[in-house]
């Protein structure tokens, strides 16, 4: 058996285990998954926004061609429903992703990209938990890009991720935003709006450049709008 550490020793020994710079999807995980105490944590993040309230986040994985063992997912029986794609369940609290979108976002921009689509899963339950959900669908979204924002400049201040991946970043939401035009701009409200590629790349770049009140003040847009 070791000697116990006494003073300072006793200090560092208690210090969580922090990664470092974003390199991998294993750091990815780290980054995730820490203590609040570490520093450019999501976790740290959520704690310092909503205290004791926020928990530490259940993530669920899955592969293509699986059904997620959440509560969002019963009565589905098409896997094809979940494949590529993450979110945030509200029923149960969990965050369910695909281990293979992941690795191809990877792939495509580098490990800030699959941190960044969490972070937006997070942005969403972070809404939940401190009771500021969006207006309507499309603001709930665009909500949630600028939080990711938000994590993404906490994590780049830690040393966590450099600027220049958090710029890339609003080049990620950019990407994922609808481009269903006329049908799109009439139907703020639907359960899918998710905000146009424009939208989606200026409320993260908005939730890295400012604070969480902008984002808050995105999602009580009463038409979606990012500005509005």
């Amino acid at each position: 058996m070791g000697i116990p550490p006494t003073g300072a020793s006793a200090a560092w020994a208690q210090t969580p285990s922090c990664g470092g710079k974003i390199g991998t999807l294993a750091d990815v995980d780290t980054l995730i998954s820490e203590p609040a105490e570490c520093p450019g944590s999501v976790n740290g993040y959520w704690r310092a926004h909503l205290g004791a309230a926020w928990t530490q986040p259940h993530y669920v994985p899955y592969r293509n061609g699986e059904i997620p063992k959440i509560a969002c997912a019963d009565g589905v029986t098409d896997p094809k429903v979940f494949a590529d794609n993450a979110l945030y369940c509200t029923t149960d609290d969990t965050v369910a992703y695909s281990t293979d979108f992941m690795a191809q976002l990877d792939q495509t921009g580098g490990p800030s990209y699959p941190a960044f689509v969490i972070m937006h899963e997070l942005g969403h339950r972070g809404d939940r938990i401190g009771g500021t959900l969006g207006a309507v669908s499309r603001a709930e979204e665009n909500q949630a890009d600028c939080l990711a924002g938000g994590q993404a400049r906490f994590a780049v201040d830690a040393g966590r991720l450099t600027s220049t991946e958090a710029v890339n970043g609003s080049m990620l939401f950019f990407s994922l935003g609808d481009t269903r035009g006329g049908w799109f701009d009439q139907e703020a409200s639907a359960p899918d709006a998710h905000g146009t590629p424009m939208q989606r790349a200026q409320a993260f770049d908005l939730g890295y450049q400012q604070d969480i009140s902008t984002c808050r003040r995105i999602g009580q847009s009463p038409n979606g709008s990012v500005t509005g």
